[in-house]
């Protein structure tokens, strides 16, 4: 293949890499749903040893080796992660914050984790992640969120006047309210049929 053209449009369906990154997340799909699981007789899952012939003479009987579900989700979450390294491929910020450090199990809240938030003064709030296997915990700071009219109306009042100059010192600025996710707004819908917008059709 050649080399392309800067004046090329660039085409969101390809990715890089796209069977990596597939691979990666079934690894982390498979994890979360055993990991899901309820613990109980169902939770352990045999493991299946090399099968011989009946004609052969049969190995000396061995105890079957039993693996837990959770060994084979944290099984799961070490092979991602060494893929991940192998290939230099970058795991994504939110799939890592949702794997524990300590026992690599992966983090469901109210199952394997338990959530809390706590008010911070550096960051306004922190989201919590404990782990229930091996306590440990995970702080991740989440700044509180505004509706748009009062982000708009703080906007406008906290600008100082242009050229005014205090003689104090300057105060540790407060954490900046974010605003709401643009999917969370409340703002209706708009279709368009190729350039031309559709009146308030119904989906």
């Amino acid at each position: 293949m050649g080399k392309q053209n800067k004046d090329d449009v660039p085409n969101p369906s390809r990715v890089g890499n796209r069977d990596i990154i597939q691979r990666l997340n079934f690894l982390y799909q498979a994890s979360v749903l055993l990991n899901g699981m309820t613990a109980g007789p169902s939770s352990q899952v045999p493991f299946s040893t090399c099968e011989t012939n009946v004609t052969q003479n049969p190995p000396k009987k061995r105890p079957k080796r039993v693996v837990s579900t959770a060994d084979l989700s944290r099984s799961y979450v070490d092979t991602m992660k060494v893929v991940g390294q192998k290939t230099n491929v970058k795991i994504d910020p939110t799939v890592k914050r949702a794997i524990c450090k300590g026992c690599r199990i992966v983090l469901i809240p109210g199952a394997s984790s338990t959530v809390r938030v706590k008010n911070s003064k550096s960051h306004g709030h922190l989201v919590i992640h404990t782990c229930n296997s091996c306590k440990t915990s995970r702080r991740i700071p989440a700044p509180p969120v505004l509706d748009a009219n009062e982000f708009e109306s703080r906007s406008t009042t906290d600008q100082p006047a242009p050229g005014a100059t205090t003689g104090q010192r300057r105060q540790k600025r407060s954490c900046a309210p974010r605003l709401t996710p643009h999917f969370a707004r409340d703002l209706g819908h708009v279709v368009f049929r190729g350039n031309e917008r559709l009146p308030d059709a119904i989906l």
